[in-house]
């Protein structure tokens, strides 16, 4: 999984957010060191969409009170089980390597 995905949908795990947000939680997930860029983002998102990892809310689900024009985005199920996925494979090369570390 790419890093670019792998923040999307960590972002996504707490709430519902348009791009926009998205890109600040990434920004403050990583201290400010990966930047999503439009492209990116919004050709990640379809990605993502299209694999059934993300939903875009339709006008119902919005957030009372917010712009029409900005699209907003949640998880699905299967969204949060391939990132659970991730982060079980992560967490266990990180252990591998903090052993290893350990031994040199």
């Amino acid at each position: 999984m790419s890093p670019y995905r792998f923040h999307i949908l960590t972002a996504l795990t707490g709430r519902d957010l348009h791009g926009a947000g998205i890109v600040r939680d990434v920004l403050d997930q990583t201290g400010g060191e990966v930047r999503l860029w439009p492209a990116t983002l919004y050709g990640t998102l379809d990605e993502l969409a299209v694999e059934g990892l993300i939903g875009e809310l339709g006008d119902a689900e919005r957030p009372e009170g917010t712009s029409g024009r900005r699209r907003y985005y949640r998880i699905t199920p299967e969204g949060r089980r391939v990132l659970a996925a991730q982060v079980a494979r992560l967490d266990g090369l990180v252990r591998t390597a903090r052993q290893r570390l350990g031994e040199a």
